[in-house]
């Protein structure tokens, strides 16, 4: 309905067109829900991750162990306890790996500052076959995965350079 104030018409109908505006708005809403299930928000579908890896036979304890989706995707990543035994998270509160082929990385330097926040550097002790130049892959499929890890000391070892 409108009204006049004078010549200057005026609209009183403010609640039709809050009304259209939360219409607008939920179909907004809607659509991009729907675009975000088809798309899959770069998740797609998870398995949980764990195992442990050992080099010449006893447990890597401190190694960073890296899964890379081919052919391309988030990162997970874990870090080995004193037993060797370590489970993928992505992401900061996820556990696991996207499902697929991954290209494997095992690492024991960190590139960390000797005063850093996260400890002191060390020394990488895994060959590079097995992290910058990694031979190693690794299947992931939904649900739960035990995927171990068996190194061995033969081959080059490419340190972290200083300062990194």
């Amino acid at each position: 309905m409108v009204y006049s104030l004078g010549n200057i018409p005026v609209v009183s109908d403010t609640i039709a067109i809050q009304e259209a505006e939360d219409e607008l708005v939920r179909y907004l809403m809607v659509g991009t829900l729907c675009f975000a299930a088809v798309a899959g928000c770069g998740s797609g579908d998870m398995g949980y991750v764990s195992g442990t890896v050992t080099m010449d036979g006893k447990p890597l304890p401190n190694a960073i162990v890296e899964f890379f989706p081919k052919p391309s995707g988030g990162l997970s990543a874990g870090m080995t306890d004193e037993k060797g035994v370590y489970e993928l998270y992505i992401g900061r509160s996820g556990k696991g790996a996207k499902v697929g082929e991954h290209l494997v990385q095992i690492s024991t330097a960190d590139g960390g500052a000797d005063d850093g926040d996260y400890g002191g550097a060390s020394k990488e002790l895994v060959p590079a076959k097995y992290n910058v130049n990694s031979e190693l892959t690794a299947t992931v499929k939904s649900g739960n995965n035990t995927i171990d890890f068996t190194l061995d000391s033969e081959g080059e070892i490419i340190d972290t350079p200083e300062n990194y």
